[in-house]
């Protein structure tokens, strides 16, 4: 088109004559030539100026001449608009040339244009601005006007974005929860794009449709129509858009718990990655598989699938889309996060070469990451390459312009200084990064608002004590205005203040701001956990819950030892002891149990709006208004919840417990003792306990021990605590600083921590040859809160059911094990599994087990209870994972038992892969040994190897006690938020007290227990008293096997 119009241009200047109507016609023809010169040296602007003159000298059209002048000149406009992105005036321009008089050339010439810039301009009516408008309705008036005039690329673009915009607006409706709307619009794209043939984009819609059916929970029908789009993505060999639609399932299953769904759409994935050739997809896939596992803490998994990411990328048939710089990058964080900086360096080094491949040496990046090296030889403790690359890192000081890019370099350095204990640099550090910031930011920027704490941590560490307080003072303030009050970050700013009051002597002030951020955690805590995924609430709660057990030896140091900010210390206890168990129950699932389809739709709303707010507050300042508005809708819409579901606002409720609850549930004898341990940088981990009763105003706390002074004792087996030799000096240490506050004949409850979950106080052995629990009545409990629940120690009379597992067969044929599962329609019930591999170990059959069982079976059938034993074969996981929603009144489980740490698991086939100590211990069922062994299982047949995990997914809430006849039971990973095992697996699953082993004990000893405790359960005298019972059993035991070993193991949990 151009070359016709310079043609005409200079046929026209040559031979036209022209009547110029401000200029002279040498003139027009002078301005047409130098406009023709401007555009064929790209200065646009000025060629547009020029050539809009000369159309304003000639629009009169007064002759033909003057006619072709003015349509050659405006026709060039035109275009000057479109490569100018001026696409309304060229649009509008085009539109008026061709009401005039045009030859069929150039007709099409400015059809042309007119289509190009009609486009364009209606492109900005679809597209959302800043603020998230869009005018859909005006952009389609404009495609649909421009498209008669639009050929080859440009009318396939057009026709394209009338559905487009369709499915935009469409979008945009489900944003705002206008689902009719939504529906409406996706229908009109759906149309238009079936009318083009074009199935990636009709593939997209049907997706979205799913996806607002599933927001006003018709979830059939959401299923139904992913369903549908795969199939259409599966017949026209859309791999990408099968894999789109089958993570789209998975998320639906994974919202509602459909375990069916979820495994039907990973086994897809899984099998679609394998089979398809596409290396973008299966190169994501992987890294997606290994970020589950990673946020799962299952890092040796993690590392197999970023390894297959890492040989995808340096493979043979090398794509773009497998980056190396993204695969050696996520092994190189793994690395980190596991502590293997070796390796972290190597990847780090790798990341820094691809890096630097796509950079130019001059240019101001080209040393940055080597910040990120440095970092991890910091960790490593290698100063000498540590700064290093420091050093090359500054090779970029001169270059950087942006104060922030230079502050990060010295951040940086600081930090290493930090790192190798060399203060007084890493301060200097700071100040100069501040410095710098300075001449730019005021001290409200964020960064410099950071640099505050930094030098304030510094500070301390310097003993500048009145210095950090000073920096930690304004930190907080500066955080509250930027981030608000009720910000997370604003609750870490009043820790950290508190912490430098108190070690500039200001100790109340300290515990006033320790209080106040206590509080504050509280409250949002309570917000924010109904609306979080159990990782979320993971994510937020670790980092926090120091704030808690931190309180406790600032309350000691403090000489705080009962008062009012004592119980504010006890509370922040209570609530940091189990809060994950406590808060893992879904608020989808009580509104799917309790509610109708109008409240979860309210529910689904709900959500959407709390994601919304955590969006906007990533950016505070800007949305502060909005956050404001959304926050008091939200909380409308929760309280109409509330109202409506019984259970709805008893999500959070368990937060409520603080000491007034503990202590109003005490009666006048009792008394709790609540352990809680703590790290100092001196002498190591230190335990102390809360001592509550009934009449005191406030709780009394203890400081008891180092964990190094029971270490010196030399205790190697966690038998030995009850051993003569070493008793006294555990009693020393544990209970004497306690004796005097506690009556002798008082109910005691306690609370282990840490080393103290190994350690059963009532099985201390005294000097006189008597236990400790011969003196006082102790119950011991999983948190304080179980006090509140008040549980009945006597066995309720109705209904009398129970299930015992015992004399189970752990070798079964694979005919024999499909028969098995066959009785069993678990539907959802079904957990999944990661790849079987080979091991060694096997697990014996127990033969006491049988016995005990047929002798418990008897006991309890002759008092009228019904009894299913689950014998031989018939106690696979299929039959145990049945009792979901449908628990028994007592479930006693006699098999082995197992738990591992990480390290011990490295060793371990089965178990290689995971840390998570609920995937490292459980209980093995009948047939276990198949799939501890890496065999391949039949079809449909689950391996038996039940984990702390899988029985943590159950509800066993109609179970009144479980007894654990097996090894290891009452063993786990000990946190501050509680032991996690076996223990957290039955509480989870909502079981009310629980028997367990804290270490192996022999079969024959464990059968003569198990038999004495349900004589004695059923007995005239305990009248089905579960303690009284269990400490009989214990006594007769003892007085048989007078070692503790084979006795003092045994311990009941409430």
């Amino acid at each position: 088109m151009n070359r016709i119009i310079v043609f005409a241009l200079m046929f026209f200047c040559m031979t036209m004559q022209i009547e110029a109507q401000t200029l002279s016609e040498e003139e027009v023809t002078a301005k047409m030539y130098q406009a023709f010169e401007l555009n064929k040296a790209a200065k646009k602007a000025e060629a547009l100026e020029l050539f809009l003159i000369v159309g304003e000298n000639t629009k009169q059209q007064r002759n033909e001449g003057e006619r072709q002048v003015y349509v050659c000149s405006q026709t060039m406009a035109c275009q000057c608009y479109e490569l100018l992105g001026r696409y309304k005036e060229g649009y509008l321009l085009g539109k008026s040339l061709l009401q005039g008089k045009l030859n069929d050339t150039e007709r099409k010439d400015v059809g042309h244009l007119y289509a190009m810039n009609g486009y364009m301009y209606a492109c900005e009516f679809i597209q959302r601005d800043e603020k998230g408008r869009a005018d859909y309705k005006r952009g389609r008036e404009l495609i649909s006007e421009i498209l008669p005039y639009s050929d080859g690329q440009v009318k396939e673009y057009a026709e394209t974005k009338i559905p487009l915009s369709w499915y935009f607006e469409g979008a945009q409706y489900a944003m705002t929860q206008s689902y009719d709307e939504a529906l409406s619009s996706y229908e009109e794209a759906l149309n238009g794009f079936r009318d083009l043939g074009r199935v990636s984009e009709e593939v997209d819609v049907l997706s979205g449709i799913a996806s607002v059916k599933a927001h006003l929970c018709k979830f059939d029908e959401a299923k139904r129509v992913y369903y549908q789009a795969f199939v259409l993505a599966h017949q026209n060999g859309k791999v990408n858009k099968q894999m789109d639609v089958l993570r789209e399932l998975w998320s639906l299953g994974n919202s509602t718990g459909d375990m069916k769904l979820i495994r039907s759409a990973s086994a897809s994935m899984d099998s679609l990655v394998e089979k398809a050739g596409d290396v973008k997809m299966k190169f994501a896939y992987y890294h997606q598989k290994g970020d589950e596992a990673k946020s799962k803490g299952q890092y040796n998994l993690a590392e197999k699938w970023y390894i297959k990411g890492k040989e995808l990328a340096e493979g043979d048939n090398k794509d773009p889309a497998a980056s190396k710089h993204l695969a050696y990058n996520k092994l190189r964080n793994l690395y980190i996060a596991t502590g293997q900086y070796d390796d972290a360096i190597a990847y780090g080094r790798k990341v820094l070469e691809e890096y630097q491949k796509q950079m130019n040496p001059e240019e101001d990046a080209y040393y940055l990451p080597y910040s990120l090296v440095a970092d991890i030889y910091r960790l490593k403790g290698d100063k000498e390459n540590c700064f290093a690359c420091i050093d090359s890192l500054f090779k970029s000081e001169s270059r950087m312009k942006e104060p922030r890019e230079l502050c990060q370099m010295y951040m940086v350095r600081a930090r290493c200084h930090n790192g190798f204990k060399e203060y007084s640099a890493a301060l200097a550090d700071y100040k100069k990064a501040d410095e710098i910031l300075a001449s730019k930011y005021p001290q409200t920027e964020e960064n410099r608002i950071m640099l505050l704490a930094s030098m304030g941590g510094t500070e301390h560490r310097l003993d500048m004590y009145d210095e950090s307080e000073k920096h930690y003072q304004l930190y907080a303030d500066y955080t509250k205005q930027l981030y608000g009050e009720k910000s997370m970050e604003y609750i870490n700013a009043l820790m950290m203040l508190a912490n430098a009051e108190g070690f500039s002597k200001h100790l109340d002030a300290g515990c006033t701001h320790y209080t106040d951020a206590a509080f504050r955690l509280k409250e949002l805590m309570k917000e924010r956990i109904p609306m979080m995924s159990v990782e979320e609430r993971e994510s937020l709660w670790s980092p926090v819950s120091s704030l808690f057990t931190m309180m406790t030896p600032y309350a000691i140091e403090a000489n705080r030892y009962q008062d009012e900010f004592t119980a504010s210390c006890y509370d922040a206890l209570v609530m940091s002891k189990s809060f994950l168990l406590e808060s893992e129950r879904s608020l989808f699932d009580v509104v799917k149990k309790e509610g109708t389809d109008d409240d979860m739709k309210d529910y689904m709303l709900l959500t959407l709006m709390k994601n919304q707010i955590k969006e906007w507050e990533k950016e505070q300042a800007h949305y502060a208004d909005s956050i404001l508005s959304m926050s008091q809708r939200a909380d409308q819409l929760a309280a109409r919840l509330t109202e409506r579901c019984r259970s709805f606002d008893n999500i959070t409720r368990f937060m409520d417990i603080d000491y007034a609850t503990v202590k109003s549930a005490l009666k006048p004898n009792e008394v709790l003792l609540d352990f809680t341990d703590y790290v100092s940088e001196t002498m190591g981990r230190k335990y102390a306990a809360y001592i509550i009763n009934k009449s005191d105003e406030y709780p009394l706390v203890k400081y008891l021990f180092a964990e190094r002074q029971i270490d010196s004792l030399g205790i190697t087996r966690p038998d030995m605590y009850y051993n003569q030799d070493y008793a006294p000096e555990v009693l020393k240490l544990l209970w004497e600083p306690l004796r005097a506050y506690i009556a002798e004949g008082s109910t005691v409850y306690y609370v282990p921590s840490q080393l103290l979950f190994q350690v059963s106080l009532e099985s201390l052995p005294l000097a006189d040859g008597s236990l400790l629990g011969n003196h006082y009545n102790f119950v011991r409990l999983s948190s304080a809160r179980e006090l509140v629940k008040a549980q009945s120690p006597v066995l309720a009379f109705a209904p009398h059911s129970a299930v015992l597992y015992g004399g189970l067969q752990y070798d079964i044929q694979p005919t024999a094990m499909i028969e098995e599962a066959k009785k069993y329609d678990l539907t959802d019930l079904l957990v999944m599994r990661g790849d079987m591999v080979r091991g060694d170990s096997v697990f014996c059959e127990l033969p006491g087990s049988k016995q005990e069982i047929m002798q418990i079976e008897s006991l309890l059938k002759a008092s009228k209870w019904q009894v299913t034993p689950r014998m031989g074969m018939e106690g696979t996981e299929e039959s145990f994972l049945s009792m979901h929603g449908n628990a028994p009144q007592l479930l006693q489980i006699a098999t082995h038992g197992f738990y591992y740490t990480p390290e011990r698991a490295a060793h371990v086939d089965y178990l290689k892969g995971y840390s998570d100590a609920m995937m490292l211990s459980g209980i093995v069922l009948s047939g276990g040994n198949a799939a501890w062994r890496g065999k391949e299982l039949p079809d449909g047949v689950l391996g038996g190897i039940l984990t702390a995990n899988n029985i943590a997914r159950l509800d066993l809430s109609g179970t009144e006690m479980v007894v654990l006849s097996a090894c290891q039971s009452g063993q786990g990973k000990a946190t501050s938020e509680g032991l996690y095992g076996l223990q957290r697996a039955f509480k989870k699953a909502g079981v009310g007290t629980m028997v367990m082993a804290l270490w192996s004990v022999s079969d024959k000893v464990a059968t003569e227990f198990m038999t004495a405790f349900y004589e004695q359960l059923a007995s005239k005298q305990c009248k089905w008293n579960k303690r009284k019972a269990f400490e009989n059993a214990k006594s007769i035991i003892r007085e048989k096997y007078p070692d503790p070993y084979y006795w003092a193991a045994f311990v009941m949990l409430d």
